[in-house]
């Protein structure tokens, strides 16, 4: 009987293709077959100005009063940062009550003591964030990196895309990012952690000015904590402490002070992608990268994703032709692992996925 499984990205070398998109109409600056290193710009595009509600009643203190009595600015003018848009005098003190622009940008609408600014158009870059070669262009939306690299997928991922420095600060995929494993070795740097981390591991981090961080395993507690992080963040295993595989764990260790890209993925039903960080390789060659045949056969790497047995990571020994009865009582198809730990064992199919 033939079983097929989920898979995990987690190879040492291959040659993939990753695109590099603009999230909306710009200019490109590469060209087909030019190199780019990981700081280059791909392309620039204009972001839209932001709307901004300014309460000049509560900044003035005008009560009832009408706000167009003390406007400096009028609807339709520009102003710049720092200027003053609305001036109330105070009777016996040296110093009015101001309302500035936050911002630079233009006045759009007022409407009693409120006030409507729009900030200026934004030019914003889109850099390369991989070292590579551009294989495929597409005028004022994106170009497409070829390059040759370690790929390592996780299943989380929040944040933007960004590159640095890979720096471990744990021995072991069990080890917890504490505060105190953190120090100046990671300023700037992709920091790799452990099976979870603590609040105060994540502080220090931050601290560091990071520029990623890999984990196995985040507590759930702490994803509101993340989301205010200025970095990208990878989760390799899932929610709660989990031990990262020691397959991703080592291509990770084995590139230490290697410059590599965390890409965060992003929610898209039609176009899945999961997170990733890609390690690019100096190499003159390497096999192109394809979706492998996810038929489990006999020594395949797999991990164990589900169950009792869960965590446990190493290579397929044999497919027994019949179902297995577990204590629960029920019979289900089978695989009998080797462990990394030495022992064998016997694990639903529908618990494993392949590793490769």
């Amino acid at each position: 009987m033939k079983h097929y499984c989920t898979l995990t990205r987690v190879v040492p070398l291959t040659l993939l293709r990753r695109e590099r998109m603009l999230p909306t109409r710009g200019k490109i600056l590469v060209g087909m077959d030019d190199r780019v290193d990981a700081v280059d710009i791909i392309g620039r595009y204009e972001r839209p100005g932001r709307l901004i509600r300014l309460d000049a009643g509560a900044a003035l203190r005008l009560g009832h009063r009408d706000v167009a009595d003390f406007l400096k600015k009028r609807v339709g003018e520009s102003v710049q940062r720092g200027e003053v848009i609305a001036l109330k005098p105070r009777l016996g003190k040296l110093f009015p009550r101001v309302l500035q622009a936050p911002v630079s940008g233009r006045l759009v609408a007022m409407s009693d003591s409120q006030i409507l600014l729009e900030s200026d158009v934004e030019e914003t870059e889109v850099r390369a964030h991989l070292s590579g070669r551009i294989v495929s262009v597409m005028p004022e939306r994106g170009a497409v990196i070829e390059t040759a690299a370690a790929l390592v997928q996780g299943v989380w991922g929040f944040g933007e895309m960004s590159h640095g420095v890979l720096r471990a600060v744990v021995d072991s995929p069990e080890d917890v990012l504490s505060e105190d494993k953190v120090d100046v070795s990671c300023l700037g740097a992709i920091v790799i952690g452990g099976a979870d981390a603590t609040a105060e591991g994540l502080v220090q981090v931050s601290k560091m000015q990071a520029r990623g961080l890999i984990l196995g395993g985040l507590s759930a507690t702490l994803l509101d904590h993340v989301a205010t992080l200025p970095f990208p963040v990878v989760v390799m295993e899932g929610f709660g402490r989990c031990p990262m595989n020691p397959f991703a764990f080592e291509i990770l260790k084995s590139h230490i002070g290697h410059e590599a890209a965390v890409d965060p993925g992003y929610a898209d039903p039609w176009r899945p992608r999961r997170p990733e960080v890609i390690i690019p390789v100096p190499v003159a060659s390497a096999a192109v990268d394809s979706a492998p045949d996810v038929l489990l056969t006999e020594g395949c790497k797999v991990r164990v994703v589900r169950g009792e047995r869960r965590e446990v990571a190493g290579v397929v020994m044999s497919l027994p032709e019949h179902p297995t009865r577990y204590d629960v009582g029920v019979l289900l198809p089978s695989v009998e692992i080797q462990a990394d730990s030495g022992d064998r064992v016997m694990v639903p199919v529908s618990n494993v996925e392949i590793v490769g």
